[in-house]
């Protein structure tokens, strides 16, 4: 009598290569989200932080034109102020001062977005919305009275002015949602000489 070879699978050894299978699957799919994940949130980061550092630049250049003594209001450090109002000089007419419209620049609406403003309050103003998405306060900082971050400020906003001679601190944190549900914030910080 003669013996046969087996000839194919039990079952159990079908249903261990089915599970490993099943593994394999289940652990590409996995590593296919978390480099989408990786990839959302890092997208997300390059759109904040160009989009912080642009919103800096705009604010920079118009309060580098402005008159120190014409800043309103004064916030000397470690005082501060989420907007500011100012002039700026167009030059001299006979040998006097001759100041542009007024100005304004700020947290606005609801304190999530920044703002620019020329002849503020004027039924003809200007108003140009640079940035929606402010965070409620800068990168760090809780309203509890106590200064957080470190910064020798107490309870700042996510928009931040603070002036030292005729230099302008500009502080700015940005926060927003990435692809994948995670919220990215980030700060950024100049220092601004007022020209005139």
């Amino acid at each position: 009598m003669t013996t046969r070879g087996r000839a194919g699978f039990t079952l159990i050894e079908a249903m261990i290569a089915i599970a490993l299978v099943a593994v394999v699957l289940v652990k590409v799919g996995m590593l296919a989200k978390m480099r989408s994940d990786t990839s959302a949130h890092e997208n997300t980061e390059l759109v904040i932080d160009d989009q912080a550092r642009r919103v800096l630049e705009q604010i920079s250049y118009a309060v580098m034109g402005a008159s120190r003594e014409r800043l309103i209001p004064d916030p000397e450090s470690p005082i501060y102020s989420s907007e500011l109002r100012f002039e700026v000089s167009l030059g001299l007419q006979d040998g006097k001062v001759v100041w542009g419209d007024a100005q304004w620049v700020g947290l606005d609406k609801g304190d999530n977005q920044v703002a620019w403003r020329e002849r503020p309050d004027a039924p003809d103003e200007r108003h140009v919305v640079w940035c929606k998405v402010v965070r409620p306060f800068l990168e760090g900082e809780l309203m509890n009275g106590v200064d957080d971050n470190g910064n020798g400020l107490i309870d700042e906003k996510g928009l931040v002015f603070t002036l030292e001679g005729s230099k302008v601190t500009v502080r700015l944190t940005l926060e927003r949602k990435s692809e994948s549900g995670e919220i990215i914030t980030h700060t950024v910080e100049t220092m601004v000489t007022c020209r005139n």
